[in-house]
C-alpha cells in the first residue's frame, strides 16, 4: 500500500515539487577592474548553466530564458533640463529631477523581455530600461515621460546604459553566456551582476555576483583628495588653472 500512496501523493502534488528542481550556476570572467589614466573600457563575460539538483546539466529544451543585469550598487539624483531657443541663444526653461538613478545599467536577454514575462514581473525586478524605478526626487514636481526618455537616451549615447535583447546565447545544452561592455567613463564602485532564469513568465531561479570597479594610481589619489578635502581640491584646481593660463600667455607672447 505504501507504493500506491506515494504515487498518489506525487500525482496530487506534482505542481508543488515532484518535478525535477533546477539550480542556476553562474560566473564572471573577472571580478575586479582597475581604472587608470589609460583605461579605455573593458569587457566582462557572464556565463552559466542551469542544472538539476543532482548536478547534471538540463537539456537545451529545459534551459528556458535567461536575463543578465549588470548595474551600479550606488544610485544618485539626476537633473534633466529642457532647452528652448530665445532669439539667438538657447536657455534652460524646465527641469526635472529623478531619484534612484544607477550610474551604470546593462541588461541582456535570450529574447525580447515583453515575450518572456508580464509587465508587473519586469517592473518588480526592474528588468529593462523602461522599467527602471526612477521616481521624482524630493522637491521635484514630477517626471514627465519626455524628460525620462531624454535622460535614458543620454545615458545610452554615453554607453552607460544598454539593453540587448537576444544578447544572451546558449552555447550548447544549458550553457549560456553574454558580454557586458564597460565604457571608459564607467563609475567607480561595486557593480551587481544578477542572472535570472525564466519559465512560463516567472523567475524559477536567480543568482548574483559582485564586480569591483576601483580607481588606481593618480586617479584614485585625486578622487580621494576631492572627497576628503573638497575645499583644498577647489583651491588647487583654481591655482592650476591660473598657472596654465599664465604659461599659455607667456608662450604665445614669445612667439609673436
Amino acid at each position: 500500500m505504501k507504493g500506491p500512496a506515494i504515487a498518489l501523493i506525487c500525482i496530487l502534488g506534482f505542481g508543488l515539487g515532484c518535478a525535477r528542481a533546477e539550480d542556476l550556476a553562474t560566473g564572471i570572467s573577472r571580478d575586479k577592474i582597475e581604472v587608470t589614466s589609460s583605461f579605455t573600457g573593458a569587457d566582462v563575460v557572464v556565463f552559466g548553466a542551469i542544472e538539476s539538483d543532482a548536478g547534471d546539466a538540463l537539456p537545451a529544451a529545459a534551459a528556458h530564458d535567461i536575463v543578465v543585469v549588470v548595474r551600479s550598487d550606488r544610485v544618485s539624483t539626476a537633473t534633466v533640463r529642457k532647452k528652448e531657443r530665445l532669439g539667438f541663444i538657447w536657455v534652460n526653461r524646465e527641469q526635472r529631477q529623478f531619484a534612484g538613478v544607477p550610474g551604470y545599467y546593462f541588461i541582456a536577454s535570450t529574447r525580447p523581455l515583453k515575450d518572456m514575462a508580464s509587465v508587473d514581473v519586469l517592473r518588480q525586478f526592474e528588468l529593462g530600461l523602461e522599467n527602471l524605478a526612477m521616481g521624482p526626487a524630493p522637491g521635484s514636481i514630477g517626471g514627465p515621460q519626455d524628460f525620462r526618455k531624454a535622460f535614458l537616451d543620454s545615458r545610452v549615447r554615453n554607453e552607460l546604459y544598454g539593453q540587448h535583447e537576444a544578447g544572451v546565447r546558449f552555447l550548447s545544452g544549458s550553457l549560456f553566456r553574454t558580454t557586458a561592455a564597460l565604457p571608459p567613463n564607467v563609475p567607480a564602485g561595486n557593480l551587481k551582476v544578477s542572472v535570472y532564469a525564466f519559465s512560463n513568465g516567472q523567475i524559477t531561479s536567480s543568482n548574483s555576483m559582485t564586480l569591483f570597479v576601483e580607481k588606481s594610481g593618480i586617479e584614485r589619489q585625486l578622487s580621494e583628495f576631492a572627497v576628503f578635502w573638497p575645499a583644498l581640491y577647489g583651491i588647487a584646481a583654481l591655482v592650476l588653472s591660473v598657472l596654465a593660463g599664465f604659461l599659455a600667455a607667456v608662450v604665445f607672447r614669445e612667439r609673436e
